[in-house]
């Protein structure tokens, strides 16, 4: 950001050189132009002479070539207004305003975006946890996981009920839910939904029967709980739990 500032700052200050430049420019074109009069006279005033035999080669001479160096300038002079008038000039993508300004103004933009995007926040409430990933001055890649967070206020169970079990369940189904690390807790939830697939299907090596031995395995689905009450104790990812489920009437 600082940089960027330094940038626009000097492009601000470059584009005053070049106001001052182009204001001098016209006090140069003026010059020039006094000096061309004042060379056109003395050369008329020479050529009247030298018809006269008042005067000689030399002399005359010296004012054509005085008078050549002021139109000269004075074509020079244009020149270096013709040149400031065009760096002073804007274009059309970006009206009335100076293009390394404007550059510059794009640069601060760029440094803003650049320095909101060192703040990262977390989509939801809760607990972060594998903290001992971070490093001090280690370097986050986009993309790349860096903490884990545990939400806070929404938790639900993963149950993996036998494919004979699905008959009668429904989404929005009651349910009771226990803990082997609480005993005596007991949480109240519902059917959040129930899976497209068993967890065989999606497992990273699927079974396979290609010898033609033909096993009848049950297979299990997973449904998710959704946990209704707020829990007394902490609900820490990963623990077990037994789910019963009310299959006689609807929750939600």
């Amino acid at each position: 950001m600082a940089q960027a500032d330094a940038a626009i700052a000097n492009a601000q200050v470059e584009l005053q050189t070049l106001q001052t430049s182009y204001v001098g420019t016209g006090a140069d074109i003026q010059a020039a132009r006094d000096r061309i009069a004042q060379a056109q006279e003395d050369y008329g005033r020479q050529a009247e002479l030298m018809k006269r035999g008042f005067t000689t080669r030399a002399s005359f001479q010296a004012a054509q070539h005085a008078l050549e160096q002021a139109r000269a300038s004075l074509q020079s002079a244009q020149a270096d207004a013709a040149e400031a008038r065009s760096k002073l000039a804007t274009g059309a993508a970006v009206p009335g305003e100076n293009p390394a300004i404007a550059a510059a103004r794009v640069q601060r933009e760029q440094a803003l975006l650049n320095l909101s995007r060192t703040r990262i926040y977390a989509p939801a409430d809760g607990i972060v946890s594998q903290t001992e990933r971070l490093q001090v001055g280690q370097q986050m890649m986009t993309g790349l996981p860096a903490v884990t967070i545990v939400t806070s206020d929404l938790s639900w169970v993963e149950a993996n009920f036998k494919e004979t079990d699905l008959n009668k369940m429904r989404v929005g189904q009651c349910a009771e839910v226990s803990f082997d690390a609480y005993p005596g807790l007991k949480l109240k939830g519902h059917v959040g939904s129930i899976g497209a697939g068993t967890g065989s299907e999606f497992s990273v090596l699927p079974a396979q029967n290609a010898n033609g031995n033909w096993v009848k395995v049950t297979q299990r689905v997973p449904v998710r709980i959704m946990i209704d009450e707020k829990s007394p104790r902490a609900l820490i990812a990963g623990l077990s739990s037994d789910v019963e489920i009310d299959l006689r009437n609807q929750c939600k």
